[in-house]
């Protein structure tokens, strides 16, 4: 069975090699001919430029908390291929893997297109939970919404869209209109809106749009909101309820906004029929949330520190936190992004807070060459090296760092997964 996972393995990644391709023609037909699982599903459809997964991650404890049981298909992911598509605690099997990649093959042949990895991987996550049948499947986007393969999911029972802002241009356009647009393409006639977007003018874009589509929206700071205490704690009013001394142990002010999103959507959900919200199982649920990858200690002595932001907001979400981290530390900052990300804007948040910084990549064509990395964080730093791979650039790390010293791993999701791979560390 492990050759043929591997062999099926090699398949599925030999179709990234046709990059991203945005349309539904193809999800649309490998669903029609697996019987169009998306339809026998109850989805929440989940878009946003960050903070998509640790949303989802928040609400599906609430769910699970609740007695329910909840699909997740997420992406990318960090160590191995079965982290995209979960069952409640249990990812999906090598054998389910297998399998299900034997019975779309044939459908994909037939298709006179390129059919993407991502394609071929959504549909087989909705098949997957079809045969399953969990109560809520958390359905996140991988790019926008619009022409993303997810959107294939016509009757979601709520969208959340957790923020927008500037990314992908060449795929979701240059103004922040044009990629909430993009996003806005997961909205359906009659069902609600959530959204932690703060922007006005977006926000009056996708009120708009829901105006039109005759449903519901409730943004963050308008129709629900938090308030943070300085314990660390912080309160909920929301639509129909309000909880006070809660608290989350992912680290980062955004995280609390993130927990909110998804209190938000549970108070939604509870709509559905399928649950009451009871207080005490929510307090207890948010402290159990953790989502890998995300500023994520890893190392002691030195300290090592794992995050996954990947574009600007991501960054200045991330900025305040590591400068409360560094503290009076050195920071070796060990730096890799995709090529298609707003690096000019990245660098300049980041790289003037490092003492040294050591730029790697991760092994894909989407990655940013490290010396052209190099040559804009040079304009910040003294100090820098050029690595090859992930695991060259935490090796000469650590040869470099005293023990108090901070080294701090971001940029993007996937060198963050090279990391896990390179440390052995625990995804699930």
């Amino acid at each position: 069975m492990r050759s043929s996972y591997q062999e099926t393995l090699d398949y599925l990644y030999g179709l990234e090699h046709f990059g991203i391709s945005l349309g539904l023609e193809n999800i649309n037909e490998l669903c029609h001919a697996s019987g169009d699982p998306q339809n026998r599903l109850c989805i929440v459809h989940v878009a946003g430029s960050n903070g998509k997964g640790s949303t989802i991650a928040f609400l599906k404890q609430l769910l699970r908390a609740h007695g329910l049981s909840v699909g997740v298909y997420s992406s990318p992911h960090l160590r191995h291929f079965s982290e995209r598509i979960v069952v409640n605690e249990t990812p999906i099997s090598e054998t389910e893997i297998v399998a299900l990649t034997r019975k779309l093959r044939p459908f994909v042949e037939k298709i006179p297109r390129v059919v993407t990895f991502f394609d071929f991987t959504t549909c087989m996550a909705l098949i997957h939970f079809a045969e399953k049948m969990p109560d809520i499947v958390l359905l996140e986007t991988g790019l926008g919404g619009r022409l993303d393969a997810t959107n294939v999911a016509r009757k979601p029972v709520l969208t959340l869209i957790t923020n927008i802002a500037l990314e992908h241009e060449e795929f979701l356009g240059s103004t922040l209109l044009e990629v909430a647009a993009e996003k806005a393409g997961i909205l359906k006639p009659g069902v609600a809106l959530i959204s932690g977007v703060k922007n006005d003018e977006v926000r009056e874009f996708l009120a708009a749009k829901q105006r039109e589509m005759a449903a519901a929206c409730d943004f963050l700071g308008r129709d629900f909101r938090l308030r943070r205490a300085s314990d660390g704690s912080f309160s909920y009013y929301g639509v129909e309820n309000q909880f006070a001394d809660l608290r989350v142990t992912m680290p980062g002010r955004h995280q609390q906004d993130n927990a909110t999103l998804a209190l938000r959507a549970l108070e939604s959900l509870s709509h559905e029929g399928l649950f009451e919200i009871n207080p005490d199982l929510v307090a207890a649920a948010l402290p159990r949330v953790t989502w890998p990858g995300r500023l994520q200690k890893v190392a002691e002595h030195p300290d090592i520190y794992l995050d996954g932001a990947h574009n600007p907001h991501g960054i200045r979400a991330l900025e305040p936190e590591l400068k409360r981290l560094k503290g009076d530390r050195r920071l070796l900052l060990l730096l890799g992004v995709m090529k298609d990300k707003r690096i000019k804007e990245m660098t300049s948040k980041i790289a003037p807070l490092a003492d040294e910084i050591i730029v790697t990549q991760a092994p894909l064509d989407r990655a940013c060459r490290p010396e052209r990395l190099a040559e804009e964080v040079k304009n910040y730093c003294s100090q820098v090296t050029v690595t090859d791979s992930v695991a060259e650039a935490l090796a000469l790390a650590r040869e470099r760092a005293q023990a108090d010293d901070l080294i701090f791993l971001t940029g993007s999701l996937y060198c963050v997964g090279e990391a896990f791979n390179v440390l052995d560390l625990p995804v699930m």
